[in-house]
């Protein structure tokens, strides 16, 4: 006859074997159903079918850009050069700016230009107020006298 102890352990001893083999079980179910999910299902895309855009495109009348080299005042929509990637710089530390300062005044700098400044072109005189001839470190401290 087996004593109370005995059975307890047995029954500890079984239900510790079972509960082992389940939890196996499962963890091999849930790895399969991932490994399913992992797998990318074949999409048939149908094949484009060509038809030509015959679209006459018409003279649009584009507003001329002002060229001016190097860098003179002043600064508007066509200018390039080190004042303008100056200009581009500040605007970015100020405004915040989407991409690499090029020098180049395009349409982006004309646009944030005119948000900050409320003007179209950076004329001289502003130039100088902004001191952006100076270095960024040296603009913060003659601001701050």
């Amino acid at each position: 006859m087996m004593t109370q102890n005995t059975k307890i352990f047995i029954a500890l001893v079984s239900g510790f074997a079972i509960g082992y083999s389940i939890s196996k079980l499962m963890d091999n179910t849930s790895k399969t159903i991932e490994k399913e999910k992992e797998k990318p299902t074949p999409k048939k895309s149908p094949k484009p079918k060509f038809e030509p855009d015959l679209k006459v495109v018409k003279d649009v009348d584009v507003e001329p850009i002002n060229k001016s080299s190097d860098d003179e005042f002043p600064l508007q929509l066509g200018s390039e050069g080190e004042r303008v990637k100056r200009l581009q710089i500040f605007l970015m530390r100020n405004l915040g700016w989407i991409r690499q300062p090029d020098g180049r005044f395009d349409l982006l700098t004309q646009n944030r230009t005119a948000k900050y400044f409320k003007v179209e072109s950076i004329s001289q005189e502003l130039y100088e107020k902004l001191m952006l001839d100076e270095m960024v470190h040296d603009q913060r401290l003659k601001k701050a006298k």
